[in-house]
């Protein structure tokens, strides 16, 4: 994977244009990635009109309690519990690989005590709908 950027008169909107590549092997694994491409624009785009105050990809109006909908239901509602299913996915499979509690403790910028706990509570159940998504072994 790779990511490129492009900023000023060479992006599309003269702003900044971000670019994430996948290999073909990487593309087939990981399937249809249009949508989460889409809630990643949402979460950028959420902090730049949080940061601002307005929405400029319309007509640069001030920032509307209306205008959060689609920040909150892409965030909340999509992306997120896709994120916390490649994450749990992600801290299971180091465990299965012998991933020690001191490892996953860096990885986390956490004490290894609570890394330690947090594996061990999710260990202690089955994957979730979001886990078995991102494993590829439930559908979207």
């Amino acid at each position: 994977m790779a990511i490129s950027y492009r900023t000023g008169k060479d992006a599309r909107e003269g702003g900044l244009d971000i670019t994430i590549s996948l290999t073909a092997e990487e593309s087939a694994a990981a399937g249809f990635v249009d949508n989460l491409g889409d809630w990643f624009d949402t979460a950028l785009w959420a902090l730049a009109i949080l940061r601002s105050g307005r929405v400029d990809r319309t007509d640069g109006h001030a920032l509307t309690a209306a205008d959060l909908y689609t920040v909150i239901n892409d965030l909340d509602h999509r992306l997120l519990p896709r994120l916390e299913g490649i994450r749990d996915a992600a801290v299971r499979r180091h465990a299965e690989l012998g991933g020690t509690y001191g490892d996953l403790a860096l990885a986390m910028d956490t004490s290894r005590s609570t890394a330690q706990y947090r594996r061990d509570a999710l260990t202690a159940k089955s994957p979730n709908v979001w886990e078995n998504w991102a494993t590829g072994q439930q559908q979207d």
